[in-house]
């Protein structure tokens, strides 16, 4: 089942939950998270007396280097993270050669001692240094921002399982389509034919103009919705979904006289809540809506004379 929009902030919040965790708990989550971000990460077991040598994990071909430290609950907390600094540090330079980042990752906040002992060993190992080296402190945020975020969804969902999904919306076989589109909307396709719109029928409705720009927007992939409707093995499906907006069409009109709030209540029966929060799907539902705006299954037609050009009557939404 395809995701809504609002999966993004679901599994920062499930991240920052795990970051919360201290010791040895969040050391391992930063293991699990870091393992999928690379394709060769290794974490080498702890042998006899040598210990793991200072590391948490090595990847890119041995040239990163990584330690891991979960905060302790201490009184002298700022002064353990920069000691852990130094010794790790020291650890793993005397052991491993073949770094040439390394990066210390924690949820322990950075006070002046562990910036002074984090600068001072990017100093010593500066350009000019007999080993050069780059130095980072990755913070829980940078962990998401650099690591975690950039998951695919799939690993996101592995990593965090129950994620919130659209079982809300109410035409699921439509999440295909939204799904098409959300992956291909940055690309204007040349010549594209925009359908045509029913004259004055968005002014008929009374559409406010940021409906009527969302719906500019939407028309631009209405080419795609079209093929990806002949593209199907079911000819008739585009009728059966054109039936069921109008259905919800009615429905959301008997609750509403707002055309804005209609609107809203289509995109939401389309694209789930929170489909604003995600640029891409909420262009997806802009053109779903519209497709089905243009082909007149949803919200009134003008009035027409006999021999077809429109008539002034009252709107459909003063009624």
């Amino acid at each position: 089942m395809l995701l809504t929009a609002n999966w993004r902030d679901w599994y920062h919040f499930r991240h920052q939950q795990e970051c919360f965790k201290s010791g040895t708990a969040f050391e391992d989550y930063a293991s699990k998270v870091l393992d999928r971000f690379h394709d060769d990460y290794v974490n080498p077991a702890p042998s006899g007396t040598l210990g793991d040598g200072g590391c948490d994990g090595l990847a890119d071909s041995g040239t990163i280097f990584y330690a891991c430290y979960g905060q302790r609950p201490a009184r002298s907390a700022e002064r353990e993270l920069a000691a852990k600094i130094n010794s790790d540090f020291a650890r793993g330079l005397s052991q491993w050669d073949s770094f040439h980042t390394w990066k210390f990752v924690t949820n322990a906040p950075a006070g002046p001692e562990s910036l002074k002992a984090l600068t001072g060993l990017q100093q010593s190992h500066g350009p000019s240094a007999e080993r050069p080296l780059t130095i980072r402190l990755v913070n829980t945020e940078k962990l998401w921002v650099e690591v975690v975020g950039t998951l695919d969804v799939a690993v996101l969902n592995a990593l965090f399982p129950g994620a919130p999904g659209a079982e809300n919306v109410e035409l699921s076989d439509l999440l295909p389509l939204l799904d098409a589109l959300d992956s291909n909307t940055v690309i204007v396709e040349t010549g594209a034919r925009v359908l045509a719109v029913p004259a004055g029928k968005m002014d008929f409705n009374e559409l406010p103009d940021a409906s009527r720009l969302e719906f500019n927007a939407g028309r631009l992939l209405a080419p795609r919705i079209d093929r990806w409707y002949e593209e199907l093995s079911d000819p008739g499906l585009c009728d059966v979904h054109g039936e069921k907006f109008r259905s919800m069409y009615q429905d959301a009109h008997a609750v509403t006289a707002v055309p804005a709030e209609v609107l809203e209540r289509l995109y939401v029966s389309v694209a789930g809540t929170n489909f604003r929060m995600d640029g891409k799907r909420a262009n997806a539902a802009f053109a779903v809506v519209s497709y089905f705006f243009d082909s007149c299954h949803i919200f009134e037609m003008p009035p027409t004379n006999e021999d077809g050009p429109e008539v002034e009557t009252p709107n459909a939404f003063t009624h």
